[in-house]
């Protein structure tokens, strides 16, 4: 048996659309680790296999110097796979493979990422099957033979971002089966790299740029005839030299050869890297692992870090909401208190005829305690698959009332946390959520899947959800708004003066129905996480006295003004002969000048506390006049 690499000369049926896996992949614009955490974490979870045990998922970094990387190089066949990769270098869009060449080349280092799921179906179906796990991530690309309703991905994007991130477009497979396979032994060794299209060396051969690493079938370099799987005991001796060997229980090890993050400005090491996938695991898979679906855990030479909630307590107050779901309150009266609110989702009929239904996601939110800050005033969107959807910020409307943390549940999902199961109501919202996903499932909205399967009515749906979510949620945390009222005439000697809200240095004068006047800007400071401001105000008729000036900072909300205040950490006058101090109105530190003298002008400046949120802000100013000679 001879393994090694083969390229196919005729355009395959599983090429088709490989053109626009990058725009597919990276539209979302993130084009960082998380469309990579997230894609692989959704391919182990849906491969999950039916029974009471987590998928686990282990990433593996390794970087290969000296006599390993030679080793291992020589188990790879590079020096074949080296001749297509200088032949497609020289292409218009060869480029990155020159970069990687030489770049490994220089380094004398090659990483490799191998990520080990088990408890997981494994690359189960023929070669050359229409539909099976072994066609859809191996073979095709952008295709997916996903069929469950919870399943997280309908596009196969999973797969497609494992070549982008590899500097060589090389990726390795080694599966242990769930299911016997009917001619061969497991485990199941295959590979694939995905270069330009490039002419042999004479011109009189086009390769598609496809390469296959495995057993090579007679008359290969000829035919264009793709190798194919090396399985049994062949598969594991090379497994061990690729250092690609896995545990007997059923799963995929896939590994992507020379890693790195397309768009990173510079390169990371392997410490930084094992943290970061492990942020992004908990990030967007704390549902599934809090429930004790997946487990994951990244290894490097030095250390191995495990996706725990108990390590990444920033996720803590997003589990709590289901932690609290059977015993919920009536109204977020403290930190630590968790209310649910259901929100009506009518999925309509589909063009099919079968039935829709009147459904509801359910809300739940808790009241945060004031060091919780990570995603505060976040919803987490989460349906069947266990993966947070999409993280929406809701800060904005809850100026001036109880900060929060929230769960949105869906389909399969909305009962977690319940003794209940889901019902057959759940999974119909469950398949209308999924197909409401784009290819990077990161939001739910109108999609071609949706538009093709349901009748009228999907988009006013889907689009729906977030107005009625927001709507739900005002009543729960910010029932009361500050509209504004008209005070009577012999007050109109306090007014608010000009404002200007975060970023810029516009200022507004009063109306000359008021009886001073005056200019004010005000902008948030980066460096020192405050709001900067300063201002003058004097009496309109030049001749009224200035007896008191105090200044507020008042947050704003969605449209208006809140009853919310940030404290004034220092004033100072710039008029001379000027008292100042810091009073409280209302609780909240508020801004005082004085004059010592009678003056006609007052002007100051100062920042507020610190601000994390940068909530849009603005500046009140209250004056005391009376005219010359008053006492």
């Amino acid at each position: 048996m001879t393994v090694g690499w083969g390229f196919t000369t005729s355009s395959p049926t599983e090429a088709r659309y490989g053109d626009d896996v990058a725009k597919y992949a990276m539209s979302d614009g993130d084009q960082g680790l998380k469309t990579f955490v997230r894609e692989i974490l959704q391919n182990s979870n849906d491969a999950q296999l039916d029974n009471d045990e987590p998928a686990q998922v282990t990433f593996r970094i390794d970087s290969l110097e000296g006599n390993e990387l030679e080793e291992y190089l020589d188990a790879l066949d590079a020096s074949t796979w080296s001749e297509h990769a200088e032949l497609a270098a020289s292409t218009e869009s060869g480029g990155h493979i020159v970069d990687a060449m030489s770049r490994i080349e220089e380094e004398e280092s090659l990483r490799i990422l191998t990520i080990e799921d088990e408890n997981t179906e494994g690359l189960l179906g023929a070669e050359t099957a229409d539909e099976s796990n072994f066609t859809a991530l191996v073979r095709d690309v952008l295709f997916s033979s996903k069929s469950g309703d919870t399943a997280g991905g309908s596009y196969g994007l999973g797969k497609a971002v494992l070549w982008l991130f590899s500097g060589l477009s090389m990726v390795l497979f080694n599966s242990t089966l769930s299911e016997p396979d009917p001619k061969d032994d497991p485990p199941r060794l295959v590979g694939r790299t995905r270069l330009p299209t490039h002419k042999s060396t004479d011109g009189n051969t086009v390769y598609q740029g496809h390469g296959w690493f495995g057993e090579k079938q007679e008359g290969n370099e000829d035919s264009g005839d793709r190798p194919e799987s090396v399985w049994g005991g062949e598969a594991e001796e090379l497994a061990d030299s690729l250092r690609l060997a896995r545990p007997e229980r059923s799963g995929t090890s896939i590994q992507v050869v020379d890693f790195r993050v397309p768009t990173a400005e510079e390169r990371l090491d392997d410490e930084e890297l094992a943290k970061r996938i492990t942020e992004n695991a908990v990030e967007w898979f704390w549902p599934a692992i809090y429930r004790g679906n997946l487990q994951v855990t990244v290894e490097t030479a030095d250390e191995t870090h495990e996706a725990a909630l108990e390590e990444n307590q920033q996720y803590a107050p997003f589990a709590s909401c289901l932690d609290s779901r059977e015993q919920t309150d009536d109204e977020l009266a403290e930190a630590g208190d968790v209310v649910e609110a259901a929100v009506d989702l009518d999925v309509p009929s589909k063009a099919d005829g079968t039935s829709g239904v009147d459904g509801e996601l359910s809300l739940l939110v808790r009241r945060a305690h004031n060091d919780e800050r990570h995603k505060r005033n976040s919803i987490a969107f989460v349906r069947g698959a266990g993966m947070v959807v999409e993280y929406y910020d809701r800060d904005r409307i809850v100026v001036g009332n109880e900060d929060f943390h929230a769960v949105l549940l869906g389909g399969k999902a909305r009962p977690w946390g319940t003794e209940q199961g889901s019902s057959d109501d759940d999974a119909i919202v469950e398949g209308f959520l999924t197909a409401a996903e784009p290819p990077q499932h990161d939001e739910w909205k109108r999609t071609e899947t949706l538009a093709n399967t349901y009748s009228q009515g999907f988009r006013t749906a889907v689009e729906g959800i977030k107005s009625d979510v927001t709507d739900r949620l005002r009543t729960l945390v910010a029932p009361n708004v500050d509209r504004g009222t008209a005070g009577p005439e012999r007050l109109g000697n306090r007014f608010r003066i000009g404002n200007k809200s975060r970023g810029g240095g516009s200022t507004q004068k009063s109306p000359s129905s008021q009886r001073v006047t005056g200019e004010t800007s005000m902008s948030f400071d980066k460096e020192f996480d405050h709001w900067a401001f300063e201002g003058e105000v004097k009496p309109l008729d030049g001749k009224s006295e200035i007896r008191k000036v105090t200044v507020s900072l008042v947050r704003m909300g969605e449209e208006r003004a809140t009853n919310d205040r940030l404290p004034v950490e220092e004033i100072s006058a710039k008029t001379p002969e000027v008292s100042v101090s810091l009073g409280e109105k209302g609780d909240v530190q508020v801004g005082q000048l004085i004059p010592n003298s009678p003056t006609t002008s007052v002007a100051f400046e100062g920042f507020s506390d610190i601000d994390p949120r940068q909530v849009e802000t603005r500046l009140k100013v209250s004056v005391d006049v009376a005219s010359g000679g008053e006492s």
